[in-house]
């Protein structure tokens, strides 16, 4: 896998060991689908037989954003989830301020906004990410009608649109 390469590369590039917990976690976070936290992860390795401490796994996901291969997140729920950046193309997000869900999404017209607007105040764009805060179309419905909603802590857990 690429990604794995890439990663041993860099890791014997700063003389740091690959050992077999953070090839797992890497793996683990390389092969997911959706933007993953600490105890995600925790929980996923787990599930796999692996026996990984949360300092390994916040420690390799360090390495990991600093070699460029994943991306660190902040949607406000008071910790960090991170995503795997193989073939990524920007994108952006918006969030359920209600239950959490998160929904990626890319258009064009934003790509092509953010390059007129980086061009007429002569900037030099090394990254964006857009966050939208708002009510998913469930939470919507249900605080017109006055029921309860959903808990953030199913944020990424549902889909995500590309």
């Amino acid at each position: 896998m690429l990604m794995m390469d890439l990663f041993r590369s860099y890791l014997h590039q700063n003389r740091l060991p690959l050992t077999h917990q953070r090839e797992a976690i890497a793996m683990a976070l390389f092969e997911a689908e959706h933007h993953q936290s600490v105890d995600d992860l925790a929980d996923l390795l787990r599930g796999r037989g692996e026996h990984v401490g949360k300092a390994t796994i916040y420690r390799t996901l360090n390495l990991l954003v600093e070699a460029g291969l994943a991306r660190e997140l902040d949607f406000g729920e008071g910790f960090k989830r991170y995503e795997h950046q193989a073939g990524e193309t920007q994108h952006d997000y918006l969030i359920c301020t209600s239950c959490g869900k998160v929904a990626r999404f890319r258009r064009e017209a934003m790509d092509r906004l953010q390059a007129d607007v980086a061009s007429e105040l002569g900037f030099a764009v090394q990254s964006r990410m857009l966050k939208i805060y708002g009510f998913c179309d469930a939470c919507a419905g249900a605080e017109s009608s006055g029921q309860a909603v959903g808990s953030p802590a199913s944020v990424g857990a549902g889909p995500e649109t590309g």
